[in-house]
């Protein structure tokens, strides 16, 4: 009888890490994926980037890709629409247009 107990001991010692690992590893699996969604939602602020990362750990790829594309895209035009002032704005210094001339060189030239 006390061998029994002596094995039976013996067999929860051996099984007991190998549940205990099963945590570890789901939550570094957790943590990995937090850390992959954090590095694909950079640019995201406020409820967008609460959104993406809910989406993104619940599995929801395609719906958080497609989510990340539209919201790049939309920085990208201000990034182009920024860029394209500053350059326009530099053309019209070079030029020392002021008043309407400038107002008028820099309609045409954001427009185009």
């Amino acid at each position: 009888m006390r061998f029994a107990a002596t094995c039976a001991a013996a067999a929860a010692l051996i099984v007991l890490p190998a549940h205990a690992a099963d945590p570890v590893e789901k939550q570094g699996s957790q943590q990995s994926k937090f850390a992959a969604c954090a590095h694909e939602s950079k640019g995201l602020r406020g409820e967008e980037h609460q959104k993406f990362m809910s989406d993104c750990l619940k599995g929801n790829e395609s719906e958080s890709a497609s989510r990340k594309e539209t919201s790049q895209r939309a920085s990208d035009e201000t990034g182009s629409q920024q860029n394209r002032m500053r350059t326009c704005n530099e053309e019209a210094g070079r030029r020392s247009l002021h008043g309407d001339e400038r107002r008028a060189f820099m309609s045409t030239c954001l427009k185009g």
